[in-house]
């Protein structure tokens, strides 16, 4: 792939191999004190924007989500998990009726390598393999991830880090099957993922409208420069769970 300048692809890469070893090295030194079950699992479901052109509206232009999990329990109210997923996220201002974003005309289409480390914390007390009794519970989560930000046009790719929180319920199915159901939200430290910060279109406004674009309405037409974008996940998980202690 042709690309303006190796230098920060180059460091793209070194970040994310650097931030993947240190999750890799966190989880390992924990799971030598996890005394409940190591579990492996897949999921998938959908992923959204949110940000300069989609502010408010959840599930805007879902895009398919796939991925895999490995989580290290310790006890009947904390796991710790490390997690992979690969999708897309997409964005246009013809979607929406205000006039501002009909004249700004904006879109953009990225795709996303997330990995992430996270606290699973359990409502209510939860035994693995065993379906009869303590074998559902919602949960919270919270952590810290990484993601690659893939553009699908001419501008660089870069990565960016993000905090994933969200809740879910989880059931035994069968004595080391585990069905999840979870919504998870990423709050970036980029404002870039839409390619949008503190962008003026005085000269399209005063076309469209035919008198000058004054400082007061001049501030409104910029990008939200101090809010970071957004990314949201509604996934559908099925784990194995091994017994480690």
């Amino acid at each position: 792939m042709d690309r303006k300048n190796i230098r920060p692809y180059n460091l793209i890469k070194q970040m994310t191999v650097t931030t993947l070893l240190s999750f890799v090295f966190l989880f390992g030194t924990l799971s030598a004190n996890a005394q409940y079950g190591l579990e492996i699992g897949f999921n998938g479901g959908v992923s959204y924007y949110m940000g300069d052109i989609n502010y408010a509206r959840q599930f805007y232009h879902p895009r398919h989500n796939i991925g895999a999990t490995l989580k290290f329990h310790f006890g009947e109210r904390i796991d710790l998990r490390l997690g992979y997923f690969n999708s897309r996220l997409v964005g246009n201002d013809a979607d929406f009726k205000n006039v501002f974003q009909q004249v700004r005309n904006k879109s953009f289409a990225v795709t996303i390598d997330e990995i992430s480390a996270m606290a699973e914390i359990n409502f209510l007390p939860y035994i693995y393999g065993d379906v009869t009794r303590n074998s559902f519970t919602p949960y919270a989560q919270i952590g810290i991830a990484g993601t690659f930000v893939g553009r699908t046009a001419n501008d660089e790719d870069f990565f960016t880090m993000a905090i994933p929180f969200g809740f879910g319920f989880k059931k035994n199915i069968l004595p080391r099957l585990v069905l999840s159901i979870e919504w998870g939200f990423r709050w970036t430290i980029s404002d870039m993922i839409d390619g949008i910060t503190n962008e003026s279109i005085k000269k399209d406004y005063e076309i469209a409208y035919g008198t000058p674009l004054t400082e007061d309405i001049n501030m409104k037409q910029l990008g939200f420069r101090y809010t970071n974008d957004w990314y949201s996940v509604a996934l559908v998980g099925i784990s194995y769970t091994f017994k480690i202690g």
